[in-house]
This record gives structure tokens, sequence and C-alpha cells, in this order.
């Protein structure tokens, strides 16, 4: 994400790269197995986890010199295609090591375990058990416990500790195995039966068919369940790490299922399992929008914090997750139940199993990133592969000989689930609710304040009188949309959400004001009105005001198209068309990545208005790596503008931010105008002077509709709403620990999350905190 920007091309070249990488590692270890005996596969293996290791390590050092180094080159080329082809080779040379080493590591095990004759079929389930259940491990440990507290380069030399313990016991177990007097195969390898290596091969490619089909299968399902768990537990680190621990219960429920019925010698149904994991699909398909209503469900005191909070959107994951998780995931490790894979000499074919499971992985991910969400939408994709799967059982139910009888039974089941997936809708006005954002809650405004904490709010999308007027989906910023209603002042409004959480209004006193400050007050203690940035579009208010003020060209960063899509068409009475100016210039791009990958444009002003620092990747542009970046983009006398949320948030975080951008810019100050927080960095001191303040005061005219007396009280309340200048901050953290956020720990990402659930409002003992280090910062 740092280095190709926090975009879904972006997931998909990590994706592509990672699986990629761990298919040439199992290929390499199938392919050298098959031609001759691994003499010590075990001493090998843990070889292998060594080195895995070692580049984990070394990626955390090498990491930031080589995206300095590669980011300019995505600036080269304006055609997609090329510029993605770039970012394939970027990730590949950052992720295509350790992949590789990681793909060899089980193949090296199934060597082992054929070496050694320990049984192989059942070895093999047990060896992908225990590997699932450490992963499973580490999905929730990492997110909840190592990452907060270790950071991310600390979880790497974890990672390096974990293997060289690994291999030092690979080492040790290695010499006691081969001291032992452990037969080898009977069957000779290098002895083979003719006849019966055509039967095994006819086999083997059907056993790699079903391993590539289920690869696919889950893979394109684990990019639409990413896609829409964020509707459902929302857009934290958290809220993925619920994903992918449920995602991974279900194959590892899956894994002892098989080993069960392997201890039985069950035969495998794989009709059964296409019919129940299409209708266990269907099941899913219909409670994406419902489970809204859960959330207003009462909890009881014991779990009304953060760990109950979790704990319950973790079971609401897995309702939703693990029964179809569990039922694809049993694919693969069936195929390691074949019994071709017991005979002698044959463990080679483990490694072309691993590798065509990860190419169907490769394969799937990029079909639901490139074609079913765009092309599809997520509700039809997940229609599609109902009827994908109940087409699969049908055929699996012609090929398991079954009576005519039960064949007719099975076709009746499977018209009844595919015409009940067809004709199910989901309610996009129950998906857009966002009742999951707050747990159900909405902020209280802060009494006295100039408007509401209108972006703490969720708007009640499910009462009347509130209207869906525009909808869209994509794989880029998830589902965008567009409500009509009427507020507490029974004005009419248009608020944009994205999944659910608020992104803005066109209500110029519950937001607009604001938006109008977010421009103005940094313009306060500019040298020039250059070129300017604007990182996140919203309504496209913010944009207008940068344009009105008199900003030579506006270069607008927002990655998600279907903001843009509703700002052109919701918001234009707001906005003027401000985005068909010719001096704005809109980039679908990640911001830190626009200021990365072209080091020759400079900005007079750099405004950040992404929608909440708890979305995972925020921290990418509330780290200290990232405002170093900053001060390299700004022009001399530039200025740095960076909302930040005051709700749901306590005075830890709040400090920790500030320092942070601190920690870079010499002169820092916070300010609080139109009910929103922001922060104000410079390099030089923060003077300005009432020719600058009634300049602006004169062009702010034009966003401000009403009479003069109007216009001139929202220009003095703007420019009067700081809360400490940049010496109470010196005076702050002289007296107050914080942290400092880095790329490396991530801080902010882990902690701000921690205060969604809580019904504390935050805005005033946020407020009284930092007016608390400088009573008289009102006055310039």
């Amino acid at each position: 994400g740092l280095l190709v920007g926090a975009t879904a091309a972006a997931s998909a070249v990590v994706i592509f790269a990672y699986f990629l990488g761990f298919a040439a590692g199992s290929w390499a270890i199938g392919a050298v197995a098959r031609r001759r005996r691994i003499a010590r596969p075990l001493r090998a293996y843990g070889a292998f986890e060594f080195l895995a290791g070692a580049s984990c390590v070394a990626f955390s050092y090498l990491f930031h010199p080589i995206v300095g180094a590669l980011a300019p080159w995505q600036s080269l080329y304006s055609n997609p295609l090329l510029k993605f082809a770039i970012r394939f080779a970027f990730g590949g040379i950052l992720i295509l090591p350790t992949a590789a080493l990681m793909g060899a590591s089980f193949p090296l095990i199934a060597q082992a375990v054929d070496r050694y004759n320990l049984s192989a079929g059942r070895s093999w389930l047990r060896a992908y058990a225990s590997n699932l259940a450490g992963a499973l491990f580490a999905a929730v440990a990492g997110a909840y416990a190592l990452l907060p507290l270790i950071g991310i380069r600390g979880a790497l030399w974890l990672c390096f500790a974990i293997c060289t313990i690994v291999f030092l016991i690979c080492l040790i177990a290695g010499r006691a195995i081969e001291s032992a007097d452990f037969a080898p195969s009977v069957q000779s390898p290098s002895e083979p039966n003719a006849n019966s290596d055509r039967e095994i091969d006819h086999h083997a490619w059907t056993l790699l068919l079903g391993a590539f089909a289920s690869g696919f299968a889950f893979f394109a399902l684990e990019v639409l369940w990413t896609h829409l768990i964020s509707t459902a537990i929302g857009n934290s680190v958290y809220a993925f790490s619920a994903m992918l621990a449920t995602v991974l219960a279900g194959l590892l429920i899956a894994a002892f299922r098989v080993e069960r019925s392997a201890e039985k010698h069950a035969a495998i149904s794989y009709s059964r399992i296409f019919q129940l994991t299409a209708l266990f699909l269907l099941i899913q398909l219909r409670f994406w929008d419902w489970i809204q209503a859960a959330y207003l469900v009462p909890l009881p005191a014991f779990l009304r914090n953060f760990y109950g909070v979790e704990g319950y959107k973790l079971l609401l994951a897995a309702l939703l997750i693990v029964p179809s998780a569990t039922l694809l995931g049993s694919i693969f490790p069936s195929l390691l139940r074949s019994p071709i894979l017991e005979r002698p000499g044959r463990s080679y074919l483990v490694g072309y199993l691993n590798t065509a499971n990860s190419l169907g992985c490769i394969l799937g991910a990029i079909a639901g990133i490139f074609l079913l969400i765009p092309a599809l939408g997520a509700e039809w994709s997940l229609k599609l592969i109902i009827l994908i799967a109940l087409a699969m059982g049908m055929l699996f139910a012609f090929r398991e000989g079954q009576s005519r009888r039960k064949l007719l039974r099975t076709a009746e089941g499977i018209l009844l689930v595919g015409l009940c997936a067809i004709l199910c809708r989901w309610d996009h006005r129950l998906i857009a609710a966002g009742l999951n954002v707050y747990f159900g809650q909405t902020q209280p405004t802060e009494s006295g304040a100039a408007g509401s904490a209108s972006s703490s709010s969720t708007p009640d999308s499910s009462s009347s009188g509130a209207k869906l007027v525009f909808f869209d989906e994509s794989v880029q910023g998830g589902m965008t949309s567009v409500l009509e209603l009427t507020n507490a002042r029974g004005v009419k409004e248009h608020v944009m959400l994205t999944n659910g959480k608020f992104e803005g209004t066109d209500d110029l006193v519950q937001q607009g004001y604001a938006q109008i400050g977010v421009a103005a007050i940094p313009s306060l203690y500019n040298s020039n009105f250059g070129p300017s940035l604007l990182i996140g579009l919203g309504t496209g208010h913010s944009a207008l005001a940068l344009a009105r003020l008199g900003y030579s060209d506006v270069d607008i960063a927002e990655f998600a198209p279907g903001v843009v899509r509703a700002s052109r068409s919701q918001f234009s009475h707001l906005t003027e068309g401000v985005l068909d100016f010719p001096n704005v210039s809109l980039k679908l791009e990640d911001g830190r990545n626009v200021l990365a990958s072209n080091s020759s444009r400079k900005y007079d002003l750099i405004t950040v208005e992404i929608t909440s620092v708890w979305f995972a990747g925020a921290t990418n542009v509330y780290s200290k790596e990232f405002y170093e970046l900053v001060k390299q983009r700004l022009r001399p006398g530039g200025v740095l503008q960076q909302w930040l949320q005051l709700h749901h948030i306590s005075p830890r975080e709040v400090a920790s931010t500030v320092a942070t951008v601190r920690a870079v810019f010499p002169y820092v100050s916070f300010w609080y105008t139109g009910g929103q927080g922001m922060i104000v960095a410079t390099s030089q001191p923060q003077t300005t002077t009432p020719e600058r303040e009634a300049l602006l005061a004169d062009r702010m005219r034009a966003l401000i509709p009403g009479d003069p007396s109007m216009q001139a009280a929202v220009a003095d309340r703007t420019f009067h709403s700081r809360v400490i200048s940049p010496t109470g901050v010196d005076r702050m953290l002289a007296s107050v620990p914080a942290v400092i956020n880095t790329d490396h720990n991530r801080w902010l990402e882990y902690a701000t999350p921690r205060f969604n659930w809580s019904e504390t409002d935050w805005i005033p003992v946020n407020l009284n905190f930092l007016r608390g280090f400088d009573p008289g910062a009102g006055a310039q």
C-alpha cells in the first residue's frame, strides 16, 4: 500500500505476487523431488524456513529505500495497463522472494512424511491443519496483541525468531530421525511400473484441476467477502482480522472434518459439498443487508467494552462466512486424501497440488477484483457463484452414479435454491445504514459548537423520510450512497456515505463552513496561492473553497470512483461543477502515492481530509514518514492542513497525532471550526496580518450565502477558532508523553478503533484537554 497506493489494484498486486511466489516455490520443490529424492527433506525444510525469516528482516530494513527508488517510476506512464504492470513488477521485487521460500515449505514436509513412512495421507492432512491453526492464531493475535505492541518491524523480527527456532528443531530432529532405522519406501521411485504411472498421471491431472478450481472459487469469494465485510462490521484493521480469522476457521474445521472422514474411510460426495456450499452462500447472501439489525440489539453491561464489541462482530462475521468457507475449504484437504499420494515416491505431487491451488487463488482474486465486482457488483457476483456451485453439484451427481429418483430430488433442490438466489434482492438502504460504524450510536453534538459534529453521526437511513437517491459500488471505495433526508432543523439535505460511514453533507450550517475553514485557515500562513493538493474529495466543497480562495491549481487525490460520481451528480449545486474547472485536476489515486510518485510537483498548500483515522490504511497519511514526504513536496512558505476527528477518540490519540506532526514541522497548531478539528503545520512561524485575513474574508463571500453580516460572522468565527497555538503544542508535548506514529508501528491504526463503541461524547473532552495548555489560543 505504501509503494503502490491503498487501492484495489494495489491489493491485486500483493495477492498476485504473493501467490505467484508461493506457486513458484511449490513447483520448484515438486519438480526437484520428482527427478530425485531429496536426501534430507526435514533439514531442507528448516533451512527454507530460516531463509524466509531472514528475508522478513531484510524486507523491514530495505522497504523504505526501495520504495523511495521505485515510486517515481510509476509516474512515467498514464496508461492503466502499463501502470499496473509496473506496480506488479514492484510488488514482485518486494514480495516474491519471501513468498517463494514459504511456498517451498509444505512440499518439503510432504517429502519428509514420504521419506520416513509416516502414513502419508493422514500426516499431510495433519500438517495442513497445523499450518491453518497457526495462521488462525496469527490472524487474531497479530491484530489484537502483537502488532499494537511491537509494530510491523517488531513482528517481522518475531517471524525471524520463530523461523530460527523451527530451523534448529528441524536440524536436531533431522539428525535424530536419520540416525534411527527408518526403512525407505518398498518400491523404488527409479523403477516405476509404466501402466501404473499412466493411471497415476491420469488421476493426477484430475487432482490438479480440483486444486486449481477450489483455489479459484475460494479466492474469488474472499475478494467478495473482503469487499462486503466493511458494510457488516466496519473498515478497521480489526474488521479485516475478523474476516481473515473466520475464513481460516472455516478452512481449519474443514481440515478436521476431512481427517475424521479419513479415519472412518468415508467416501467423499463432491456433489453434496457443492450443493451445501450453494445453500449456505444463499443464506449468507440474504443476511449481508439484514446484518445491520444486529447492531440494534443492546449488549449486556459486561460486553460493553472494546473486546466485547469486537467479539460480537467476530461472531457476526463467523455466522456469515464460516459455513461456506468450511464446505469450500474441504475440497483441497480431500484431494490430499487421494490414494495416489500415498504411493511410494509420489509425494512430489503435493508440491504440484500446492502450485495448482496457488494459481487458482491468483486467478480467482484477479477475477473478483477486475471482473466480478466491476461488471456484476457483489450481489450478482455471489449469485453467479451460487449458480455455478449448483451446476457443479448436479454434474458430480451424474458422475457419482446416483439413481434416477435421487437425481430428480437433487435437481428439484438445486432448482429451488437457484430460484431463491435469483429472486433475492438486497435493500441498499439497509447496507447504507452504517449502524456497524459506531455500534448503532449517533454522536451527540457539542453544546454551543458552531455546528454539529456531523462527521460522527450515523444518519438513520431506515427511518421514514430517508430516501436513497444514489448508490454506486466499486472495488475501490466500496459502496457509496447518498441519502436525501430532513434533518432535525427541518432542512432537507443530501448525505454522502461510504460503506455506511459519513463522508459529507450539503447542509452548510452542519458541515459546510468547516469545509471552507479547512481551506481558509491554513491560507492565513502560506506565502503564495500557487498549486494546492486536496487528499480526499468528499462532496467536493473543499475543492471549490480552494479554487475560490485563489489557488492557481487544485490537484485532487481521490481513489474511490463512487465518491467522484456522487460529487458530480448529487452535489453539483454545492460545488458549482468544480471538477470541470480548467485549473482543477482529479487523480484517481491514493494521496500519499500521488506525492511519492511525482517529486517535481510542489505545493503551497496540502490539505488532507480522508474520512477517519481509524480506517484500515488511514495511518499511511498520519505517520511521521508521510509528514516528511509532505515537507519535501511543500514550497518554501507552504502549509499542511490535516483534518482530525475529535469524536470517538481520546486525548491520548489526539496528542499522538499532534506529536507526530510536530516531530517533522517546527510550528503546529490545532483548530476547531464547524464542528471539526484540524491540524495546521508549517516550517515558518504561524503569524498573519489583518490584510491577509481581510483578503481571505473577501474571497470567502462567494462561498457563504446570505447577507454581508452573516458572511462576516462566519469569517470571524473561522479565523478565531484556534484551540492551541504552536507554543501551547510545545507546552503540551513537554508535559504529556505521546507515541510517535510511524509506518513501522502504525500505532494509531490499532488504537483509534477502540473508541468506536464508546458512548462518551469525546469532543468536549478533547477540546478541554487541548485548551488546558493554551487558554488564550483563540486570539490571533
